[in-house]
């Protein structure tokens, strides 16, 4: 699990403990817990006040909808103040990120992005539902909700009712023309080049030096000239870029880190796509095992892309091993789960695990004919990246 996925925990963290107060006990809860691992939740909407989702369950889909109040523009003001305030906030949010203070429930004035139990209710095309009363579909909702949380905070933004990047904007108004301070490294030491920059941006520019050009004058920097990155966020990033390489060298870097996935890295960058062609001459890769390979990286990084190039070789008793354990959490009837190569593929289901380099198993999907996309959801656990292949089926129907 990444940094910014344990700091988010806690958001999640407190939206289940919210979802299962507003339940009010009813049995639903657990039955909804088992369709979310089922997969039965499809792709999760969110609009001001509403996140939605269809969710299949007993050979039917309902349209499910859990209802939030939203903030209030004062609320949202307060808030935004608070997250100027910090440099890291401020970083994550001018580089699209939400930022990891979001999941602190009290972070502005008492102000909590996660509303309390009694301002939750439930909707849904079933009869329970109908009556605004928790169903096993709205409560697969809540806890599909749950899980993605750490990895989507703007999920519940959009839903208290302002986007990422409208709050992004807000904060950029009010630290325009303001120094925010120094950017701090994440909890694991590393500076992202992104957060640098997108800070130092915002910094005012400092006026040229007053030189006496008639006598010898000696200056001294002890930080670039302004708006580029200071002197200690220089020296953490190449701290950060001397520890990376030193366990290259020393071979204890846990993904590949080698010439294709740096090729891999540049295609998913945000202008990576304009180097493809340069990219597939150089490795003779085909242009579509290349965009797959870049949503690989985007999921897993290195590793992501080399499992989406191909499976990482793996003995018979793991695969058997893993198969075994897939099949034993599933519900009776469902497909069987074959040994495809070194992948558990499920063809009934259109999903695939596959082992990769970093020890993970890697969840895909069946694109079109013979043809795998890789989906979120790597995990130590092949049970687990088997439930993140069929979240992802259900969310993106079968191309033919």
């Amino acid at each position: 699990m990444t940094g910014t996925a344990r700091s988010l925990a806690p958001l999640a963290g407190a939206w289940k403990q919210a979802f299962h107060l507003a339940t009010n006990g009813s049995g639903s809860y657990g039955k909804g817990l088992n369709l979310a691992r089922n997969g039965a939740v499809a792709q999760i909407q969110t609009q001001p006040g509403r996140v939605s989702a269809p969710v299949a369950a007993k050979k039917a889909t309902h349209q499910a909808a859990i209802h939030l109040p939203e903030l209030t523009d004062t609320q949202w003001d307060t808030l935004a103040a608070r997250l100027a305030d910090d440099p890291q906030a401020v970083a994550d949010l001018v580089a699209n990120r939400v930022p990891a203070t979001i999941a602190d429930s009290g972070h502005a004035g008492g102000i909590s992005i996660v509303p309390p139990a009694d301002g939750i209710t439930f909707s849904c095309s079933c009869p329970v539902g109908r009556a605004h009363r928790v169903c096993d579909h709205s409560a697969a909702l809540g806890h599909a909700v749950a899980e993605r949380l750490a990895a989507t905070p703007s999920l519940l933004l959009g839903a208290r009712g302002m986007t990422a990047r409208a709050l992004a904007a807000h904060v950029r108004d009010l630290v325009d023309g303001a120094d925010p301070g120094p950017l701090p490294a994440d909890t694991n030491g590393t500076v992202r080049a992104a957060q640098l920059y997108a800070l130092a941006a915002h910094r005012p520019p400092q006026p040229p030096p007053d030189l006496d050009l008639d006598g010898v004058s000696t200056l001294a920097w002890s930080d670039a000239p302004l708006p580029g990155p200071r002197a200690q966020d220089l020296t953490r990033m190449t701290a950060d870029a001397a520890a990376r390489a030193q366990s290259l060298l020393a071979d204890t870097a846990t993904a590949p880190h080698d010439e294709l996935a740096d090729i891999i890295r540049i295609l998913a960058s945000p202008d990576g796509a304009n180097h493809l062609a340069a990219a597939q001459h150089a490795t003779g890769i085909p242009e579509a095992t290349l965009r797959a390979m870049m949503i690989g990286y985007r999921h897993g990084g290195p590793a992501g892309a080399h499992a989406t190039l191909a499976a990482t070789p793996a003995t018979t008793d793991v695969l058997e091993r893993a198969r075994e354990t897939v099949h034993a959490s599933r519900a009776v009837g469902l497909g069987t789960i074959t040994i495809d190569g070194n992948a558990l593929t499920d063809t009934t289901a259109g999903v695939q695990i596959r082992p990769g380099p970093d020890g993970r198993w890697y969840p895909f999907t069946l694109w079109r004919a013979d043809e795998w996309r890789p989906a979120p959801g790597a995990c130590d656990d092949p049970t687990e990246a088997f439930r993140a292949a069929r979240r992802a089926r259900a969310a993106r129907p079968l191309r033919r």
